[in-house]
């Protein structure tokens, strides 16, 4: 749904990158800067500081967007590097995630109705980027969905933002659009494995 605003994300992320061209830092570097950030997160989420998380996930999101900004305007694309941007992807909304999931069990009576929603969200945003990785693996297209990485991850801010309070309802919205992504990509992927089997 936001891929459509990438163009935009990245002008806006651009000076910044070229900046940081002869400074030596490295597009590797930057994405473990934003899985430290985001792991930095959750951490404040599981103690109840989710105004210090909300501003470390903005952040962590930038460092995100920075680091293929970055890789493409220094030339430093590798395949290492995309392998690990895409695993740290996968990391942040874990540690994002199991942070909000320790919050709830912390609590004095403990939200069974959070915890479920937290691991729920987990197991979706997990299948979403498996088929896509699964399919890519057979030669076959699998990008669409209504819900993807930035959603997610946009839709996690607003809770941190609201609070404890309404994460739950937050959590709900989550796991549902996340498991109708998932539904949408498996989908896409017998229309378009049997494409490729018909050209064969």
């Amino acid at each position: 749904m936001l891929e459509g605003l990438k163009p935009f994300y990245n002008s806006i992320l651009r000076p910044v990158a070229r900046f940081l061209c002869n400074t030596g830092i490295q597009p590797n570097h930057i994405t473990l800067l934003g899985l430290a950030l985001f792991g930095a997160a959750g951490w404040f989420c599981s103690t109840g500081e989710w105004t210090t998380a909300l501003i470390l996930v903005i952040l962590g999101a930038l460092m995100d967007g920075l680091d293929g900004v970055l890789a493409r305007e220094s030339n430093k694309k590798t395949i290492f590097g995309a392998i690990l941007d895409s695993s740290c992807d996968r990391l942040t909304e874990m540690v994002l995630l199991m942070g909000i999931l320790v919050y709830f069990l912390k609590s004095p009576q403990v939200n069974q109705l959070g915890v479920i929603l937290c691991f729920a969200s987990i197991c979706g945003s997990v299948m979403v980027s498996y088929i896509k990785a699964r399919c890519e693996g057979a030669g076959i297209t699998c990008k669409g969905g209504i819900f993807q990485r930035p959603e997610r991850v946009i839709i996690l801010s607003t809770g941190l933002l609201v609070g404890p309070s309404k994460m739950v309802w937050i959590l709900c919205a989550l796991t549902v659009f996340s498991w109708l992504t998932v539904i949408q990509r498996i989908f896409e992927a017998a229309i378009n494995s049997r494409k490729v089997q018909q050209e064969n």
